[in-house]
C-alpha cells in the first residue's frame, strides 16, 4: 500500500510540471510545482521507464476531482493489481529483462569474456602482479549501477579508496578482482543470480543484473591485516 501511495504521489508531481509551458518556473507555486514534478518523474523512471505519462497525467486529474464515480479502476481493484504487480509481474518482468541485456552485452561486446561461474567481465587495465586470492582484503574504488546505467553506489577518489576483504563480498565480484593486480582496472556484469538475487537489497532492486566498475588500488599486506585486528 505504501507504494501506490509513493505512485499517486508521483503521478500528482508528473501532472504538476506538465502543466508547465517550458523554461525556468517564474513563481513560487511554479518553482514548488517542477521540483516535485522532476523527482517524482525520476521515480516513476525507476519504477517502470515506459510508463505512459500521458495516462499517469489523465488519472490524476480524475483523482484531483475527486469523483470516486469517474475513476476507470476502484480502489479495492487497484490494491488487488498492486500487490500482484509487485509480487509476481514486475520481478518477472525485471528477470527477464536482466537476463536480456546480460545477454546483449556478451553478444555486443568483442572485449567481453565469461567466467565459468556465469559473469562477464571486461579487463581495461592488468595492473601489477601478484594478483589477490580469495582471502585478501583491498583497496578499490568501484561504481555499481543497474542495467539502465543507474548509478546505485560509487566509492571515488574524493570517498575513497576503502578496504574489502574478498571473503565478505559477492562471490562474483571476488572472483573478478582476482583477474587483476594492484592498479587494474576490470568491468563486471553480473546476472541477477549471481548479485543479490531475487530478493535484493535496501540498495539493489530484485532480479537486477548489476554493472561494478572497479579500479584495484592496492592490495593489503597479511602483516597489516593482523595488525589491524
Amino acid at each position: 500500500m505504501k507504494k501506490l501511495i509513493l505512485l499517486c504521489g508521483a503521478a500528482a508531481m508528473v501532472l504538476s510540471s506538465c502543466g508547465t509551458t517550458g523554461g525556468t518556473p517564474k513563481s513560487e507555486k511554479d518553482s514548488l510545482a517542477y521540483i516535485i514534478g522532476y523527482n517524482w518523474g525520476t521515480a516513476l523512471r525507476d519504477l517502470d521507464p515506459t510508463i505512459d505519462i500521458s495516462v499517469v497525467a489523465a488519472a490524476m486529474r480524475d483523482g484531483i476531482k475527486g469523483d470516486t464515480a469517474a475513476a476507470k479502476i476502484d480502489q479495492q481493484a487497484a490494491q488487488s493489481f498492486w500487490r500482484e504487480y509487485f509480487s509476481i509481474r514486475k520481478p518477472r518482468k525485471d528477470s527477464i529483462a536482466s537476463a536480456e541485456f546480460i545477454a546483449k552485452v556478451e553478444k555486443e561486446n568483442k572485449n567481453v569474456k565469461k567466467a565459468e561461474s556465469g559473469f562477464l567481465y571486461e579487463i581495461i587495465e592488468q595492473g601489477e602482479d601478484p594478483k589477490p586470492d580469495s582471502a585478501s582484503t583491498v583497496k578499490v574504488m568501484f561504481k555499481l549501477s543497474d542495467r539502465n546505467g543507474k548509478v546505485i553506489q560509487e566509492i571515488n577518489e574524493e570517498r575513497g579508496p576503502v578496504d574489502m576483504n574478498l571473503q565478505q563480498v559477492l562471490p562474483a565480484w571476488a572472483e573478478g578482482l582476482q583477474l587483476i593486480g594492484k592498479g587494474g582496472k576490470i568491468k563486471l556484469w553480473l546476472p541477477a543470480e549471481l548479485g543479490y538475487g531475487k530478493h535484493g537489497n535496501q540498495m539493489v532492486e530484485p532480479n537486477s543484473a548489476l554493472v561494478f566498475e572497479v579500479d584495484l588500488v592496492d592490495i593489503v599486506p597479511e602483516e597489516a591485516e593482523e595488525a589491524a585486528e
